[in-house]
C-alpha cells in the first residue's frame, strides 16, 4: 500500500510539473529552409507558444539567438519580442565556411532597460538622459532618481550599439558620478529554449537527414554573468574628431583628398546659425553662397553649379537648408570638378551625426556605450561576438 501511494505521488508531481511546463511555454523556430548557399539569407521567425500551440502574448521581450558553426565559432544576435514573435533576415555571404550551423534560442523576459546609481548629489531628483544611435536619431527623456540615488530606464528601442549621455537637470556645469548596467546583458534563466539546423552548401545525405530533427539545448548556454558597464572616456589623440568621423564614415569618391573638411561638431559657434547656407557663408576659398527665403540658399563655385548630397545621397538644396544643426557632424566641399557632380560641377557633403562618436557630445556629460538589438536584416559574421 505504501508503494502503491509513493507511486501515485511520484505520478501526481509528474503530471504537475508537465502542466507547468506546458504553461510556461516553448519557443517554435521557423527556417525558409535548412539548406542554403552563400549569397542567400536565412529568413527566421521564432513565435512563443502555449502547449496547444497558441501564441502567447509576451508583449515585450528578448530573444536571445546564437549561431555556432562545425569549427567551434559561435556569434551571438538578439531580436525584441513583441506580441510573442520575433524575427528577421541573416544575409549568408561567400566568406562564411560551408557546413552544418546550429541555430540556439532562449527567451529572456524582460525587455532593454537601464539600471543607475548616482554616487553622489543623491538628491538632485532627476538627471536628463540621451540616447544618440549609429543612425542619427536621438531621443531625450527626464529620468526622475529616487532618493537613494537610484534611477531606471525602460522600454527604449534601437538597433546596434547607441551612446547614452547623461546629465544633470539643475545644474548643467556639476559632473556625474553615474554606474549604470542594461539589463539585457546581465544573467537571466530563459523562460523557454529551442533549437534549430541549417546547413551552408551541399550536404551530405546522411547529414541531409539529420536538419530536422531536434536540436537538444540547455539553460545553461545562456547563462551570462553580466557586468556593469564602463563610462566611455574620451581621449586626446592625433586625429581631430572630424578626421575620425570622416574615416569611419566617408565611402568611395567621397574620399577625394582635396576636399575642403569643416566641423560642425567641435564648433560651438556653429549652433548660432540657422541653416548650413548661412554658416557656409564666406568659410570656403572659391564658393559663393546666396541666401534665399524659399530654398534656404544658393551655392555657386568659380561660377558652376554645385550638387548637394546628405550622407552620400543626392538631395536637393531645400532638403539640406531644413536640416538643424545640431544634426550636422561635418561638412565636405569639393571644388570643380568633382566625379559625383553632373557636368564636373562641385559638391558640397553634409554628414549626419551619428551614435559611434562620443567626442562632439555637449561638456559635463557622463557616456556609456550601449547595445541595443541586432537589425532585423543583418549579414551573418561568425569572426564576432555579437552582432
Amino acid at each position: 500500500m505504501k508503494n502503491m501511494l509513493l507511486s501515485l505521488f511520484t505520478c501526481l508531481l509528474l503530471a504537475v510539473a508537465a502542466q507547468a511546463q506546458q504553461a510556461k511555454g516553448q519557443l517554435d523556430i521557423q527556417l525558409n529552409k535548412n539548406i542554403l548557399q552563400p549569397g542567400d539569407s536565412l529568413f527566421i521567425k521564432v513565435d512563443y507558444k502555449d502547449g496547444g500551440g497558441q501564441i502567447l502574448n509576451q508583449s515585450l521581450a528578448t530573444l536571445e539567438l546564437m549561431v555556432e558553426n562545425e569549427e567551434g565559432l559561435r556569434t551571438r544576435l538578439r531580436w525584441p519580442v513583441i506580441n510573442g514573435q520575433a524575427s528577421g533576415a541573416l544575409y549568408l555571404p561567400d566568406s562564411l565556411p560551408r557546413g552544418k550551423y546550429t541555430l540556439l534560442a532562449g527567451l529572456q523576459q524582460r525587455f532593454f532597460e537601464v539600471i543607475g546609481e548616482i554616487k553622489d548629489d543623491r538628491n538632485s531628483g532627476s538627471i536628463q538622459a540621451m540616447l544618440l544611435t549609429k543612425t542619427g536619431e536621438w531621443a531625450e527623456q527626464e529620468v526622475p532618481v529616487a532618493p537613494d540615488g537610484t534611477f531606471a530606464i525602460r522600454n527604449w528601442l534601437f538597433e546596434d550599439n547607441a551612446l547614452l549621455a547623461f546629465s544633470g537637470t539643475q545644474n548643467n556645469n556639476q559632473p556625474l558620478n553615474i554606474r549604470i548596467s542594461t539589463q539585457l546583458d546581465s544573467s537571466y534563466a530563459p523562460l523557454a529554449v529551442a533549437g534549430r539546423a541549417f546547413y551552408i552548401g551541399n550536404p551530405p545525405s546522411a547529414v541531409r537527414q539529420t536538419l530536422n530533427q531536434p536540436v537538444e539545448i540547455s539553460n545553461a548556454a545562456f547563462a551570462d554573468q553580466g557586468s556593469v558597464l564602463p563610462a566611455v572616456l574620451v581621449r586626446t589623440t592625433a586625429k581631430s574628431p572630424a578626421q575620425q568621423f570622416n574615416e569611419e564614415h566617408a565611402r568611395g569618391l567621397f574620399r577625394a583628398g582635396d576636399e575642403r573638411m569643416l566641423s560642425i561638431m567641435t564648433d560651438p559657434s556653429a549652433l548660432s546659425f540657422p541653416n548650413i547656407f548661412s554658416y557656409l557663408q564666406g568659410r570656403v576659398a572659391g564658393l559663393q553662397i546666396a541666401l534665399t527665403g524659399f530654398n534656404g540658399g544658393v551655392a555657386r563655385w568659380r561660377g558652376g553649379p554645385v550638387t548637394f548630397f546628405l550622407d552620400e545621397m543626392r538631395v536637393s538644396a531645400q532638403q539640406i537648408a531644413n536640416i538643424p544643426m545640431t544634426d550636422i557632424a561635418i561638412v565636405k566641399a569639393y571644388p570643380p570638378p568633382f566625379i559625383g557632380a553632373p557636368g564636373g560641377g562641385a559638391g558640397i557633403a553634409i554628414y549626419t551625426r551619428r551614435g559611434g562618436e562620443a567626442n562632439y557630445l555637449p561638456a559635463n556629460r557622463q557616456v556609456f556605450r550601449v547595445r541595443g538589438y541586432t537589425p532585423a536584416a543583418a549579414a551573418l559574421n561568425m569572426s564576432k561576438l555579437s552582432l
